[in-house]
């Protein structure tokens, strides 16, 4: 019914991005050094909530609204990508693929929900998320966060991707009748 790497995918979202999981990481994290916030990033990136009173409207709607354009786009790509790669650009092609179309769908969930929220909020009452002089910093923090996590996750699932077998195409498994022993 999905392509392959769409339960990973999914999974992942779920598991990592569920808002509980999500603040015991970044406590876990919050004090140590750049390796372990990178490690933040790619375990903070999917992101929901369900209490807009434990972490502010502000972050509740981004976070939000960037996970569903997240999910969205790379499922709708990971859903095309057995039809952009023949079968016989193999693992290879398929690993490349995945990796692009989770990178492209991550920067452009983070992109048009920075636009949103730049467009949409008030930066006085985003602070100190959006600066209220210099929202492009903003737009390119998100843009560098998104990319981030798009390469590190797409990786992973063009590694998951490339590794499973695909299912044979209709024609293939058409069965031939049974020869007679006589």
């Amino acid at each position: 019914m999905f392509a392959p790497g769409v339960a990973v995918l999914l999974g992942y979202v779920l598991l990592v991005g569920n808002p509980w999981l999500n603040r015991d990481l970044t406590i876990a994290l919050s004090s140590a050094d750049s390796a372990a916030r990178l490690v933040n990033v790619m375990l903070s990136y999917p992101s929901w909530h369900v209490d807009v009173d434990r972490v502010g409207p502000f972050v509740f709607w981004f976070a939000n609204l960037r996970t569903v354009l997240f999910v969205a786009l790379a499922v709708a790509g990971l859903n095309r990508v057995s039809r952009w790669v023949s079968d016989t650009a193999g693992g290879t092609g398929r690993f490349v693929t995945t990796a692009g179309v989770t990178t492209l769908g991550a920067v452009v969930a983070g992109l048009a929900s920075a636009a949103a929220a730049v467009a949409l909020v008030d930066p006085r009452s985003a602070f100190p998320y959006i600066p209220p002089d210099r929202p492009e910093e903003f737009l390119l923090s998100e843009l560098g966060v998104s990319a981030s996590f798009g390469v590190l996750f797409g990786l992973v699932l063009g590694g998951v991707v490339a590794g499973q077998r695909r299912a044979p195409a209709s024609e293939e498994r058409r069965v031939d009748a049974p020869k007679s022993l006589w």
